[in-house]
């Protein structure tokens, strides 16, 4: 078994500390682990794209382990940009396992590749076997503020790692700093707790995905297992994955209540996943034409001055 970690901040940071705590534990396990750092990592925009950058490399080594562990500090509440850059690049339906397991069905009953599940939706290269395995996942977030609120988006950005490739969440962790280039190794309690998440995950790689026990704790929502709960109307929703529930108060105190059919919509499940391969071949054959795109859209093209940074 192989597990990959993801280290997300500074070189020798807290959260590379911890990552590495994690790690440690893991190989004690008999787990052989690497580390990657996501400051060595050349990324690029979409839009320069075709200039090349390491996403690809990143993919590769995540595709060949069977688990993840992502250890990530906190910026203005959220992860660093640089890592959802990363996931923009590195995700997609090249990785997405409902996408690559028709495409794969498509070749196999040697019947060519649907347009829709193809180019015009992004799998432009081979599918890939690796993506169909099971990989559990790990992650941590830390904080360098002590206030919980300030560091409220940093698990849900980390999970957009995970839904894709239907990895099983093992154990996730959230904690503050004591500030200082990897003070957070002087906290004993901090280095155990990412010491469990390593272990949780490494007992675990192999399994199927709904044989994956998460190990940390509860959450309010019962599938993700993180707090971040949205008002859409008259339901309470999961900010984080999506599952559907409603609020209930009893005595003054607020709960969400979710239904088994409202954990279904969670992007953690299969059935949402192949619910969004449906919606989006569906809205790829609704595309208008690309002539009457350019009729309307021509109109916008040179309206408003574009201001561009000086070049040498």
């Amino acid at each position: 078994m192989r597990l990959l970690g993801l280290a997300c901040g500074q070189e020798d940071g807290s959260a590379e500390v911890l990552l590495k705590a994690a790690l440690s534990a893991a190989a004690r396990e008999g787990t052989a682990v690497e580390l990657v750092r996501l400051t060595d990592l050349s990324l690029v925009t979409a839009a320069t794209a075709d200039a090349g950058d390491d996403a690809a490399w990143f993919c590769d080594r995540l595709l060949d382990a069977d688990g993840v562990i992502v250890s990530s500090p906190t910026y203005t509440r959220s992860a660093p940009g640089a890592l959802k850059l990363l996931i923009d690049r590195a995700f997609g339906p090249r990785t997405d396992v409902v996408f690559v397991r028709e495409a794969l069905a498509h070749r196999r009953h040697g019947r060519a590749e649907q347009k829709e599940a193809g180019g015009l939706l992004g799998l432009d290269t081979a599918p890939d076997p690796r993506v169909l395995k099971p990989r559990v996942a790990g992650f941590i977030a830390v904080g360098g503020c002590p206030s919980p609120h300030w560091r409220t988006l940093t698990l849900p950005t980390l999970h957009a790692l995970a839904f894709p490739l239907h990895m099983a969440v093992a154990d996730q962790m959230e904690v503050p700093t004591p500030g200082g280039l990897g003070g957070i190794a002087t906290d004993p309690a901090a280095v155990l707790r990412a010491e469990r998440l390593g272990e949780a995950v490494a007992r675990q790689l192999g399994l199927p995905h709904d044989e994956v026990r998460f190990l940390g704790e509860p959450g309010t929502c019962p599938m993700c297992h993180l707090d971040l709960i949205v008002l859409r109307g008259g339901r309470a929703e999961c900010g984080t994955c999506g599952a559907v529930g409603r609020f209930v108060v009893e005595d003054g105190d607020v709960r969400v209540d979710f239904s088994p059919a409202g954990m279904a919509s969670s992007v953690h499940t299969l059935t949402e996943l192949e619910e969004h391969y449906r919606e989006l071949l569906s809205a790829a054959s609704l595309e208008p034409d690309p002539q009457d795109i350019d009729k309307h859209a021509g109109a916008f093209r040179d309206s408003i001055p574009v201001l561009r940074p000086p070049r040498p």
